[in-house]
């Protein structure tokens, strides 16, 4: 339970700018491949905190993302599914509304910003170091999402949080690796449905 509202307090606590690319660049458009369900290995940062893990996207509201690391997360899995967001550690688990969470959780928002162009096949961004950074606007400010030329989720930022999350190893095959551990199964509840994945390394 105290890993737990670490991960909560963790969400919360995130401050000051990095951004995905450097330097400005011409216009170029990408077919992107978020519209589905896909896995990538996380690293997400922050002033004081470094957090390693998978991020997975099952449908559009339907998220998870596993920690592997710092020691103080590592193991914590959190289940976005509609309105709630579930934490979870060794068999322990709450669930809060999203919009009770704190207007800084980084994950929430990249969440809203995948499934808002997840159903448009060509996007329009700026290259900028060898990345398509597409800008845009959420209810709490300004974001970038990076995308590598193949479409692949590559990295986001949002501007007036100043924390970024980096990402590699896209993959399409919901096959999960980690870089400490291997999830022996990962539970997504949505509306009553419990599904299991499971999950090799």
């Amino acid at each position: 339970m105290k890993r737990l509202i670490s991960m909560i307090s963790v969400l919360a606590m995130i401050p000051a700018l990095t951004a995905c690319g450097g330097g400005g660049g011409a216009s170029a458009k990408v077919q992107q491949k978020l519209g589905g369900s896909f896995s990538a290995n996380m690293v997400l940062e922050m002033e004081d905190f470094t957090g390693e893990g998978v991020l997975t996207r099952y449908d559009s509201g339907i998220w998870s993302v596993y920690f592997d690391s710092p020691a103080e997360v590592s193991g914590v899995l959190l289940d976005f599914s509609g309105e709630e967001v579930t934490a979870s550690y060794k068999g322990l688990a709450f669930s809060v509304p999203q919009a009770a969470m704190p207007s800084k959780a980084l994950l929430v928002h990249l969440i809203q910003a995948v499934d808002e162009i997840a159903d448009t096949s060509d996007v329009t961004g700026t290259e900028k170091d060898g990345l398509i950074v597409m800008e845009g606007e959420l209810e709490t400010g300004p974001y970038e999402l990076c995308l590598n030329k193949d479409g692949s989720l590559a990295g986001f930022a949002m501007k007036n949080m100043g924390a970024s999350i980096t990402f590699t190893d896209f993959t399409t095959d919901m096959v999960l690796t980690t870089t400490a551990a291997t999830i022996a199964s990962l539970v997504i509840t949505t509306s009553g449905t419990t599904v299991t994945e499971t999950i090799a390394q």
